[in-house]
């Protein structure tokens, strides 16, 4: 019997991991978060994982929450009204098995800024209008997200996936057919 694209995601036991890389202001978050609410409208169980040179600074070190993980509870759990926030150590190595672990529901994790072996690695391109300005060359990335038309242009003549910003439905399918084809 053949599945449905949706079933097919959901029967997989491995997430696909999707590296989305660019400068500052190049439109990661921006597509990321097109991409999960896309996801969700396709009951897609999706995460994502933003990376940063910069301590997290969601809870002061006075909070409670911080005191206990400092204390060593593996994880401390801040919970509102409408939020919980987990609290872990981050892993000493970020890969596919360690972010897979870290999101165990979700079918497709966004990781933004961090590249990770053997994702699928989208570079946003922003306002970029030559491939001198991105901040990976064509030849190191999967997909290519730009508004320039001559450089979705230069990316598809040396076939490279390429979309529009705006184009996140087309962007989600391609995603879906290579996830049956991902490791």
């Amino acid at each position: 019997m053949l599945l449905n694209k949706k079933e097919r995601i959901m029967g997989t036991k491995k997430p696909l991991i999707v590296s989305v890389l660019g400068w500052s202001d190049s439109g990661k978050t921006s597509l990321i978060e097109a991409a999960i609410a896309e996801c969700v409208l396709r009951s897609i169980p999706t995460a994502a994982l933003k990376k940063s040179h910069n301590a997290a600074s969601l809870q002061p070190d006075t909070k409670d929450s911080s005191r206990f993980l400092k204390a060593g509870a593996e994880p401390s759990i801040y919970l509102s009204e409408s939020e919980i926030l987990i609290l872990k150590k981050a892993p000493s190595r970020i890969d596919k098995k360690a972010i897979a672990a870290l999101c165990p529901d979700a079918f497709i994790i966004f990781c933004e800024g961090l590249e990770v072996e053997g994702a699928i690695r989208v570079l946003a391109a922003g306002d970029a209008t030559d491939e001198k300005e991105l901040k990976r060359r064509l030849t190191d990335i999967d997909i290519l997200i730009a508004r320039n038309a001559a450089l979705l242009t230069t990316a598809i003549g040396r076939k490279i996936k390429s979309f529009k910003p705006d184009g996140i439905n087309p962007f989600i399918d391609y995603l879906i057919v290579l996830e049956g084809s991902h490791d």
